[in-house]
């Protein structure tokens, strides 16, 4: 197989290739030039590679429902990456207080954050949110695995929308095609 780029590297795409039976997919995501799922493990540079199954459904929800959803709670940060590392510094005595303000953060992260959909693979922990007529995409890997040392560990970018959406949107179509016919 060939790896098949969509987008330009230095401002917005993904690129992948298709492996095998149990849909291992190697995939690399561009953000003003650089791969933020690149990482290092015993001294070699890798992307991810994985079954993505879970976080391609998590995509296509979040492409075809983007809507304005600001992050929960106010706090400081330029993106939702930084935005949710200090906000989760949070505490109270107050146990209603605490699990309501913690189930908005999750709530919020279930549909802006693709860690949870990972099932077990090795991926970056990235956010993505529609602000305006652009897409934030932000990243928070300092939390990693010892043995994992991703190559760009806090940050974020922005995105036009309908570049975002068209990337993704074409990638997700190869992926069906595929994986699923």
């Amino acid at each position: 197989m060939n790896k098949h780029c969509i987008g330009d590297k230095d401002v917005f795409a993904i690129e992948y290739e298709f492996f095998d039976a149990e849909h291992i997919t190697e995939l690399s995501v561009f953000v003003n030039g650089d791969n933020i799922l690149a990482f290092i493990r015993d001294g070699e540079e890798y992307t991810t590679c994985w079954n993505l199954d879970d976080i391609a459904e998590w995509l296509r929800s979040f492409i075809d429902n983007m809507s304005e959803d600001p992050y929960p709670i106010s706090t400081e940060g330029k993106y939702a990456a930084e935005k949710d590392i200090n906000a989760r510094e949070y505490d109270t005595d107050d146990d209603e207080e605490f699990d309501k303000y913690y189930d908005a953060l999750d709530e919020w992260c279930l549909r802006h954050r693709w860690h949870p959909y990972a099932s077990g693979g090795i991926l970056s922990d990235v956010y993505f949110q529609l602000v305006g007529d652009n897409v934030e995409i932000s990243w928070n890997n300092t939390d990693m695995e010892d043995y994992i040392i991703y190559k760009h560990k806090l940050g974020g970018g922005s995105v036009e929308r309908k570049i975002f959406y068209n990337v993704v949107d074409s990638f997700l179509k190869e992926y069906a095609i595929h994986w699923f016919n």
